[in-house]
C-alpha cells in the first residue's frame, strides 16, 4: 500500500517536471521568434514614463507606478481587506509561474541564492528541488511556523523592534496569516524580476556588504553636492578617531556602518551623556566592540514637519535611464527617530505638497491622519533631482532600485542620510495591480529588457 502510494507521488511529481519543462521550452522558443521578428516588448502597454522639469533638469517620472501609489486611489474600498491582500497574491503568483517558464534556469539560481543566504544550504536545496510547489511550501510555513523569515533583523536585538512596525499588522488572524504569506512571496518573486541571481545584490538585500555600507552611500550623495550630516568621528571597532571638536555640537547620533532599519542607533546628548572625548570612547567601548561605527551630528528636522523622513524611490532601466517613482514621507513618530512613524503620506514632486495617503504601504498605516495632507515640504524638488543624479553615478549596476533617506532640516535645507538597495520597498508597489506589474517588467526588470 504505502510504495502504491510513493509510485503515484512520483507519477505526479514527474508529470509536473514534464508540463513544466515542455512549456518552457515553447515559451522560450516564441520569445525567440518575437526577437526575430523585432518585437521587443509586449509588456510596454501600459502608461508610459514622461519626463517633467524640476530645478532645469528633466526627471523622468514612472508614470503608471506614480499614478498607482501617489494620485488618489479609489480602486480600494478597505486596504489590506483579505479581498486586497488577495489580489496582490495571485499577481504575485501569476509572476511566479511566468518566471518558471520564461526564465527557468535564472529561477532555479535566484531560488537557492536567495534560500542559502536567508535560510541555509539545505533549504536552498530544497527549494530548487520542489520549485513549482515552493509557493505552496512557503504559505505553509507561514501557516505553521508564523514568521517572517525573510527579515534578518528580527534576529538581531530589541533596537529592531520599533522599526518592525513596517512589517508586521494588526489584522485579524485570517488576514494576517494572508499579509505575512504575501510579504514573503511578493518579496521572493519581486526581487527576482528586481536583481535577478546576482549573489552580490541578494547578499545585499539580507545585509549590506562592504560596499554598500553608510560610508560608501554618504560618498556617492556627498560627490553629487548633497548636504549629509558632519562626520565628527570614526570608530573602527577598537579605536576612536575624531575629527571635529565634540564641544561644536549640541547632539550626535552613532550609526553602525553595516546596519539597516535604525538598529544600532544611540543619540548622545553634550551634558546628559557625554561630557569629554573619553566619554564616547567609553561608550563606544562598551556597547559596540568589534562593529564599526559612525559618529556623525545629529540634525533637528523643521519644527512645523517635526520628526520625518523623505523616503525618495529612484529606480534604473538596463540602459542607464534613472525614473523617479514616488515619494514617501514618514511622519507621527514620538521618538527622535522616524522608524516610530504613525502616519504615512505620498507627496506631489512638483509642489512639495503631501497629496495623498500611504495606506497601501502596511497595515499600520491605515489609519494615518488626515491632519497630514497639504503639508508643503519645501525642497522637493532639488531632492529629487540630487537623488536621480546620485543613481545615476551609481559605480554597481545591481542597484538599480534605491531608496533615498533625506530630511527638512530647521533651516528648511534637505539633508541626506543614505540611500539603500530598495529590495524591500519596492516589491510593494510591483504587486498594488497588474499594470503596475507590467510596467516595472518592461520598463526596468532585466527580464523584460
Amino acid at each position: 500500500m504505502l510504495c502504491c502510494i510513493v509510485l503515484d507521488m512520483f507519477r505526479v511529481f514527474g508529470s509536473v517536471y514534464l508540463i513544466w519543462a515542455g512549456t518552457a521550452v515553447l515559451w522560450n522558443i516564441l520569445e525567440i521568434l518575437l526577437k526575430l521578428l523585432k518585437i521587443r516588448s509586449l509588456t510596454r502597454f501600459c502608461v508610459g514614463p514622461k519626463a517633467h522639469t524640476m530645478k532645469e533638469k528633466e526627471v523622468i517620472i514612472a508614470t503608471q507606478i506614480h499614478q498607482d501609489t501617489t494620485l488618489p486611489q479609489v480602486k480600494r474600498e478597505k486596504w489590506f481587506s483579505i479581498c486586497d491582500i488577495s489580489s496582490r497574491i495571485i499577481l504575485a503568483l501569476v509572476a511566479f509561474f511566468c518566471a518558471l517558464l520564461s526564465r527557468p534556469i535564472s529561477l532555479i539560481k535566484y531560488t537557492y541564492l536567495f534560500n542559502k543566504i536567508f535560510s541555509g544550504k539545505m533549504k536552498a536545496i530544497s527549494s530548487v528541488v520542489l520549485l513549482p510547489f515552493w509557493p505552496i511550501i512557503m504559505f505553509l510555513n507561514t501557516l505553521i511556523f508564523n514568521n517572517l523569515s525573510f527579515l534578518p533583523m528580527l534576529n538581531v536585538n530589541d533596537d529592531a523592534l520599533e522599526s518592525l512596525q513596517f512589517f508586521t499588522n494588526n489584522l485579524s488572524p485570517t488576514a494576517s496569516v494572508l499579509f505575512d504569506f504575501s510579504q514573503e512571496l511578493c518579496n521572493y518573486v519581486g526581487n527576482f524580476y528586481i536583481l535577478g541571481p546576482h549573489q552580490e545584490a541578494i547578499q545585499t538585500m539580507y545585509w549590506d556588504t562592504d560596499k554598500t555600507t553608510k560610508v560608501f552611500w554618504r560618498k556617492q550623495l556627498s560627490d553629487q553636492g548633497a548636504r549629509i550630516p558632519t562626520e565628527i568621528g570614526v570608530w573602527d571597532g577598537d579605536k576612536l578617531e575624531l575629527k571635529e571638536k565634540l564641544e561644536e555640537y549640541k547632539s550626535l547620533l552613532i550609526k553602525v556602518t553595516d546596519s539597516c532599519m535604525g538598529i544600532g542607533d544611540l543619540f548622545l546628548r553634550h551634558g546628559n551623556d557625554y561630557k569629554s572625548p573619553e566619554d564616547i570612547e567609553q561608550i563606544f567601548q562598551s556597547k559596540y566592540p568589534g562593529k564599526p561605527c559612525l559618529l556623525i551630528e545629529f540634525i533637528a528636522a523643521h519644527p512645523d514637519l517635526k520628526v520625518h523622513s523623505l523616503d525618495i524611490l529612484t529606480a534604473k532601466d538596463p540602459t542607464g535611464n534613472v525614473q523617479l517613482v514616488d515619494i514617501v514621507v514618514w511622519a507621527g513618530s514620538a521618538s527622535e527617530t522616524s522608524h516610530g512613524a504613525t502616519n504615512c503620506y505620498m507627496i506631489d514632486p512638483h509642489t512639495g505638497l503631501t497629496c495623498n495617503y500611504g495606506k497601501w504601504y502596511n497595515p499600520n498605516f491605515v489609519n494615518t491622519s488626515s491632519e497630514g495632507l497639504g503639508v508643503y515640504y519645501p525642497g522637493v524638488a532639488e531632492a529629487v533631482v540630487t537623488a536621480v543624479e546620485t543613481h545615476e553615478s551609481l559605480p554597481y549596476s545591481w542597484l538599480n532600485v534605491v531608496g533615498w533617506d533625506c530630511m527638512v532640516t530647521e533651516d528648511s535645507d534637505i539633508v541626506f542620510f543614505e540611500g539603500n538597495l530598495a529590495a524591500w520597498r519596492c516589491p510593494r508597489r510591483l504587486f498594488l495591480s497588474l499594470s503596475n506589474l507590467i510596467y516595472f517588467i518592461g520598463y526596468f526588470s532585466w527580464v523584460g529588457n
